[in-house]
């Protein structure tokens, strides 16, 4: 299992040679209110930071259903500031319509999220998968440890832009993550994680390699808590 790990940690850094790679750190504050067994709404904050300080920000609120235990979809609105080539900050405006895939074995939960994004108002600056139109595909793997409150985690999500650049080049990113869940029971969920977002067919764009910290909170309705806090959307 370590091996595998490892080698998996290892795979974006052999495949990144054709671009630069820059440090950045993300933070996200997360508020979540279960309507009742079906339904619930959340908002988060999220901001990202490199050397030359704060790049993007942008708050976001969501609207999330339950089909069943396998099938949720949601959707997304964010009002994205982000600084362009210039060091001038613009606003666009993006819709996040989503559709997570979940199964559970034993401790195991494996999950699989497409999505698709819709930006309006990008600057001219803001070309690609980032803020443009996408579709994106992550599956990931998370693990519930025996009599503890960690729940280490990963996943690689592809983004596609059929929309945008040259014909037969559509896949232009992936964003590897590897993390770890703290269940801090009635205060709700710390992840700490590391994602490394590479570029493809795009030279002279900049690979990131990131340091997520994020919290979440969740506000029951009168139903009766779950035992297992909700995992972040960000990561399952």
């Amino acid at each position: 299992m370590k091996r595998i790990l490892f080698i998996i940690a290892l795979i974006p850094s052999l495949l990144s040679a054709q671009n630069s790679t820059v440090f950045q750190s993300w933070n996200e504050l997360g508020l979540a209110y279960k309507i009742d067994k079906k339904q619930s709404v959340g908002f988060d904050f999220t901001s990202r930071f490199d050397v030359s300080g704060l790049q993007t920000y942008f708050p976001q609120i969501s609207y999330k259903y339950k089909v069943n235990k396998f099938l949720r979809p949601s959707l997304d609105y964010r009002l994205i500031g982000s600084k362009d080539d210039f060091g001038n900050y613009g606003m666009q405006h993006r819709l996040n319509v989503n559709l997570q895939l979940s199964h559970e074995i034993k401790r195991l939960e494996l999950g699989f999220r497409v999505r698709y994004q819709f930006s309006a108002e990008r600057s001219s600056t803001d070309i690609g998968s980032e803020f443009g139109n996408a579709f994106r595909f992550k599956p990931s793997i998370a693990y519930n440890l025996s009599n503890s409150n960690l729940s280490p985690n990963a996943g690689m999500e592809f983004f596609t832009s059929p929309m945008d650049g040259q014909t037969g080049y559509h896949l232009n990113r992936i964003r590897w993550n590897i993390g770890l869940a703290i269940d801090l029971k009635a205060a709700g969920e710390l992840e700490i994680a590391y994602l490394y977002d590479q570029r493809f067919n795009s030279p002279g764009s900049l690979n990131r390699a990131i340091m997520n910290l994020g919290y979440n909170y969740t506000i029951s309705s009168k139903e009766k808590k779950s035992k297992k806090a909700p995992r972040n959307g960000r990561f399952l």
